[in-house]
């Protein structure tokens, strides 16, 4: 994963979003803490994704409401309102990966272990956490299904 060609792709879509001028600066600022900072923002990036939903089902409640209508009714809006996808939601998580990827291209050319490595801990344990549920959905569904995920990541790339 961690090849030059990784590198070298990873940096050209980068340059795709953002300026060669601010990609540059990446590698010839002082990063002492850079990746960290990544880090915290990609987490505050995907928090604030989650506070706007709790928003838009607030939001929604408060309009049921104040039409008038009962509990069951002002409960089913929020909650649809808070867990239905917002045209915003794949921006947030494009913005929050792409800070990601680029903390781990940081730490990579700074020589760093990824184990290390906060950006790139924090995808794996979000990745981690979804392969999880997809698994556990499966189970749920059909447990012949379980078959289509292998025992661990290693067994996957071979």
């Amino acid at each position: 994963m961690a090849t030059d060609g990784w590198q070298a792709t990873v940096a050209d879509r980068a340059t795709e979003y953002i300026t060669e001028r601010t990609w540059k600066k990446l590698f010839t600022a002082r990063r002492s803490g850079l990746c960290k900072a990544l880090a915290d923002l990609a987490a505050e990036t995907l928090a604030t994704k989650k506070k706007l939903h709790s928003a838009v089902g607030w939001l929604a409640a408060w309009l049921v409401k104040r039409f008038g209508r009962g509990r069951l009714a002002v409960t089913v809006a929020r909650e649809l309102a808070e867990n239905l996808p917002l045209p915003v939601d794949a921006k947030f998580t494009a913005v929050a990966r792409g800070v990601q990827l680029t903390g781990i291209v940081i730490c990579l050319a700074d020589g760093q272990d990824l184990a290390r490595c906060p950006c790139f801990v924090a995808l794996a344990l979000s990745e981690t956490k979804d392969h999880l549920k997809k698994i556990l959905a499966s189970a749920v569904d059909n447990w012949a299904g379980l078959a289509n995920f292998p025992a661990s990541l290693r067994a996957a790339a071979e």
